[in-house]
């Protein structure tokens, strides 16, 4: 927890054990892991996601699997084999897959991602009391490149969400130039980093992050 602005930091595209131990060093208390099955970088297979994940465990940090829409029992059989604390579903998921997943995984978290170009909050009101979480991210994914909307253009999408009483975090291109004013402008529960703190090797970097952690614990 960032003390003076009372915002979570979870870094999410973690595919090392390095990354992990620089997070439990640096109290950094939520990591991420993009399934394989999603468009974008920093994606890693089942077997590396479990075993991350088991080292994660052994540091107490809570894991949050970023999954792309499939099927419920594909869906399953992924959170039956990682284990991971948390889910992050593609809001293409059904009211009846969110609830069947709920009834199977009793103290699973259930995330929803939302993106802006994929924003329905007729959907978000309908899942609101199964879900946990909401993760928006500011960057689009598509095979030929990343599109990054600016905080202005998402504001008022983030306000309707919280308008649901639910946790959001808000990633996305973020970093130590425009943390705070994306904390200033949605308030947000957390923020979700990724990119702008790994080094050439794609681990996370202790200078990059203590960087950003100096930043944000001083007051807005």
């Amino acid at each position: 927890m960032l003390s003076n602005l009372n915002v979570d930091l979870k870094v999410c595209g973690i595919t090392t054990s390095q990354s992990i131990l620089t997070a439990a060093n640096n109290n950094v208390r939520s990591l991420g892991f993009a399934s394989n099955n999603l468009l974008g970088p920093n994606t890693c297979d089942d077997e590396s996601i479990k075993n991350l994940i088991e080292e994660c465990d052994d540091y107490k940090i809570e894991s949050v699997i970023l999954s792309s829409y499939q099927t419920t029992l594909e869906l399953v059989k992924q959170i039956d084999y990682t284990k991971p604390k948390t889910i992050a579903c593609s809001y293409f998921f059904e009211k009846t897959d969110l609830t069947a997943i709920k009834k199977i995984f009793k103290k699973l978290k259930i995330g929803i991602s939302v993106n802006p170009e994929r924003f329905n909050i007729k959907y978000f009101q309908s899942i609101a009391t199964l879900i946990n979480v909401f993760y928006y991210d500011l960057n689009v994914y598509t095979k030929e490149k990343i599109k990054t909307f600016s905080i202005y253009d998402c504001k008022d999408q983030i306000n309707l969400l919280k308008n649901l009483k639910k946790p959001i975090y808000v990633g996305g291109g973020i970093n130590h130039k425009n943390a705070k004013l994306i904390i200033k402008n949605t308030g947000p529960q957390g923020l979700d980093v990724s990119r702008s703190l790994k080094d050439n090797y794609n681990n996370l970097c202790e200078k990059k992050l203590n960087k950003l952690l100096k930043i944000l614990a001083v007051d807005v």
